[in-house]
């Protein structure tokens, strides 16, 4: 569990000084879940200071390094989950997104990770940035281990997460891996490629996508302007958001 997630009677700094000695006395909805399901919960799992950066050198605890190489960064800020993951020391880890805390890590360090949809997993018991872009979601070494993960912890959560609508539907994501994807529509950001990025990783993504279009999905570019600027909104609203958690409301 990324170190910002409720684990009653378990230490939590949600990578800061801030929290030293803070012990929660009560389970995050997702932890319930896990156990519920009869998932085993080996510890927390190291992230950046209070989620705020996504390389892996914040956090008070110290750095996270590559598992792949040691003398790079493992992304962050669900840094040590990937980095467990990809060091097989546990199989699956719940990790937190705002600005790609979950998909940064996971592309550096080699695993699965994903972003779900607003609201579908709930945020109860988790340490957040900011409301509207608090998301909590599954790591794994696998694309069937991270579907798996998050057919046991998505889910309306009684109210507890105002966020979630009461009709949320819950399908079966591991049965739907090998569904058909004829005609559905997939965006290839524009933004998303530049230049100065890494050639193969540009390419591989690329490759990724024509391999959706090869079984059926409709690929097209789409261009959204504002998403060079994303990363200055996202720090201006979370920024002030978080502070107001440990030191009052901003005026």
């Amino acid at each position: 569990m990324k170190d910002n997630i409720s684990v009653a009677g378990i230490p939590m700094m949600n990578g800061s000084q801030l929290l030293e000695g803070y012990i929660p006395d009560i389970d995050a909805s997702v932890v319930t879940r896990v156990l519920d399901e009869g998932g085993r919960i080996l510890g927390k799992a190291v992230c950046e200071n209070l989620c705020f950066n996504d390389g892996s050198f914040t956090a008070a605890n110290g750095l996270v390094r590559n598992p792949w190489d040691p003398s790079r960064m493992s992304g962050g800020s669900s840094s040590g989950c990937a980095v467990l993951i990809a060091n097989k020391d546990v199989d699956m880890a719940i990790g937190g997104d705002q600005g790609g805390s979950i998909r940064m890590p996971a592309a550096t360090c080699g695993i699965v990770g994903l972003k779900p949809t607003f609201g579908l997993v709930p945020y109860t018991g988790i340490i957040g940035a900011e409301p509207t872009i608090d998301h909590t979601g599954p790591m794994a070494q696998t694309v069937h281990d991270t579907a798996l993960l998050l057919e046991a912890i998505a889910g309306y959560d009684d109210g507890l997460d105002h966020r979630q609508p009461r009709d949320l539907k819950i399908p079966s994501y591991t049965k739907e891996l090998t569904g058909d994807i004829k005609g559905q529509r997939v965006g290839l950001l524009k933004e998303g490629f530049d230049p100065s990025f890494e050639t193969d990783v540009n390419d591989l993504v690329r490759k990724s996508a024509e391999r959706l279009s090869e079984k059926g999905a409709v690929v097209q570019e789409v261009s959204i302007p504002w998403h060079l600027d994303g990363n200055h909104l996202l720090f201006g609203i979370t920024v002030s958001n978080s502070t107001a958690v440990f030191e009052g409301p901003c005026i």
